[in-house]
């Protein structure tokens, strides 16, 4: 996995889910739920040594190239072998010298493994695993705020992915290292005793200098006077996303494109509820640009200009008549009521979202906007509170969440883009509100 850009343009690979409903698996800010994250980290190195074992067994057809392989990880991935890097050392020993080191001594070296093509292609993942669980050790065993929970769930979960990318690499070839002796549970069980005291201070170094130097030496014997494995010698390591520069911003940035979408969302909902009265529908959409405009600290505000953009979409797409069809208009929707008392909750979460995307367009850190991220979602909860009650309204009126949520998240994807292409506002303001020109006659 390579180290992810900072393009402006945001990709959303998955469903937004409802922002006041987002589920985050650690106590946020608490003491336990950093040591829940302490024993995840865990668990991801027991994982992560398993897939290094399996790689092992698969190279073990050529001594050479497999122990090319393990001295690659251990020298050339990082320049210092801390804590992650010598419990992988070890859980090589124990699969190396268990399993795969020939009793007599007689190594079977036909200069290149069977199986080096297949993990030749998994070095970028490898590099991402060991890298990113380091980064994960050293946040949690510092007591400060370098990333905050939010941040660090992301990145547990995006590890995880790296894992099961891992996962489904190796899969292709599970027939072979199963052949060559692999069984997954019995390796993880004894190697787990190599991971469990990680976060333990008091333990120490997982292999003291006098117990490394010999498992490197019986590891690497093999290896000496013995050509380079040229292949794995051009190699580069890199820097991963996850936990790396900019990511806790760049994290931050897609938490609030998903907060747009949602907010969205919401005022899609309150326009389809409204929908019995084009008039009072518009009047609603008019007074929620109108009153953004007002709050917004900068001209063609990329939060409102979304905003129009995902209302006229909505309108354009179910709500207008169409082929100059009749605009129901009795004068006030039933829904009319429910719907001012969300005003004040919309207003608040619109000016804190363009708040929040000129810190994070400008030189604002991600502890600047995590203030407002809690305010935006207090407003967004404020609404699926009170808009819950008409939910089989909207439904019945066609509201569907899933089926409009990819189109509107592709609206806001590019909030960051600074180049983003200017859209016609002045053609799809009158398109909306040309109604309310031609009758303006106040509620």
């Amino acid at each position: 996995m390579k180290s992810e850009g900072t393009s402006g343009v945001l990709r959303l690979n998955v469903p937004v889910p409802p922002a006041v409903l987002r589920y985050f698996p650690y106590g946020t800010g608490s003491g336990s739920g950093k040591e829940d994250m302490k024993q995840d980290v865990i668990r991801l190195g027991v994982e992560l040594s398993v897939y290094v074992s399996e790689s092992m067994f698969l190279l073990c057809d050529d001594i050479r190239t497999m122990l090319w392989f393990c001295a690659t990880l251990w020298k050339c991935v990082m320049p210092d072998q801390d804590h992650v890097l010598q419990r992988l050392l070890l859980v090589m020993h124990y699969v190396y010298s268990t399993y795969i080191k020939p009793k007599n001594l007689v190594y079977h070296d036909d200069g290149n493994s069977v199986q080096w093509g297949l993990i030749r292609t998994t070095w970028e993942l490898f590099v991402d695993g060991i890298i990113v669980l380091h980064r994960l050790v050293l946040v949690l065993s510092r007591k400060d705020c370098s990333f905050d929970d939010r941040v660090l769930s992301s990145a547990f979960a995006k590890y995880k992915q790296v894992l099961k990318n891992l996962e489904v690499k190796l899969s292709s070839t599970k027939d072979v290292s199963e052949a060559n002796g692999f069984v997954r549970e019995t390796i993880e069980s004894n190697i787990f005793d190599l991971w469990k005291s990680l976060f333990d201070e008091e333990a120490g170094e997982a292999a003291p200098q006098v117990i490394r130097t010999r498992i490197l030496t019986d590891l690497f014997t093999p290896l000496f006077c013995k050509p380079i494995h040229r292949e794995m010698l051009a190699l580069s390591p890199h820097s991963p996303y996850i936990l790396g520069f900019d990511f806790a911003k760049q994290e931050l940035k897609e938490e609030v494109v998903r907060l747009g979408v949602e907010l969205s969302l919401y005022v899609a909902e309150s326009m389809y509820l409204l929908s019995d009265d084009i008039r009072s529908m518009l009047r609603f959409c008019l007074k929620l640009w109108r009153d953004a405009k007002g709050d917004v600290l900068i001209p063609d505000s990329p939060v409102v200009e979304r905003l129009l953009l995902a209302i006229h979409y909505v309108y354009s797409k179910d709500i207008k008549p169409k082929h100059g069809g009749v605009y129901q208009n009795d004068g006030k929707s039933v829904q009319w009521e429910l719907i001012r008392t969300t005003w004040e909750n919309f207003d608040a979460g619109i000016r804190d979202l363009d708040r929040l995307v000129l810190i994070l367009r400008g030189e604002g850190t991600c502890f600047d906007g995590r203030e407002f991220t809690s305010r935006i979602e207090e407003a967004l909860r404020k609404v699926d509170d009170k808009l819950r009650c008409a939910k089989a309204v909207s439904e019945a009126k066609g509201f569907a969440r899933e089926a409009m949520e990819t189109d509107i998240g592709d609206l806001w994807k590019s909030l960051f883009d600074k180049e983003a292409k200017e859209v016609m506002k002045h053609e799809i303001f009158w398109d909306l509100f040309l109604p309310l020109c031609m009758e303006a006659v106040p509620h």
